[in-house]
């Protein structure tokens, strides 16, 4: 039976995820090995578009401009809100956390610019804009 990478097949890699610069964001060595259901998981379109097709052992290496990663910056994410009544070691320019969005979503921000009465909040996806790097290998394939 043919056992590629396609829509449907739950699919276990091993990865890395680095910048160009060799700096790695991700890997399978400190988050474990991803499994997902190709087609049904969210994930970077040029990483499902490159692995899809590959077979258990496929080795594949996929340099991402932004619009095949995690997009490019939206200069409309950034967004105003009234400055919080939280402690000060929370009020920090590039400070990353989560709030609840509609739906029960969870959003993710980071402090962009912090003002006397607002705090400027970036919605885009930490790696957007970002050229990045996916090393990969198939480690297992199932219907």
């Amino acid at each position: 039976m043919d056992q590629r990478i396609q829509d449907g097949r739950t699919v276990c890699l091993d990865y890395s995820l680095s910048l160009t610069d060799g700096t790695v964001i991700d890997s399978a060595e400190k988050s474990g090995t991803w499994t997902y259901v190709h087609g049904h998981t969210k994930m970077p379109p040029g990483l499902a578009k490159g692995i899809a097709g590959l077979q258990v052992g496929d080795q594949v290496r996929l340099d991402l401009a932004p619009e095949d990663a995690f997009g490019a910056a939206n200069p409309d994410a950034f967004h105003e809100v009234p400055k919080p009544s939280a402690s000060a070691s929370v009020l920090k320019v590039g400070y990353a956390g989560e709030m609840p969005g509609p739906n029960g979503t969870i959003i993710t921000y980071r402090i962009h610019a912090i003002n006397e009465e607002t705090v400027t909040l970036d919605l885009n996806h930490p790696l957007a804009g970002e050229h990045v790097i996916f090393d990969v290998t198939v480690i297992h394939i199932q219907d």
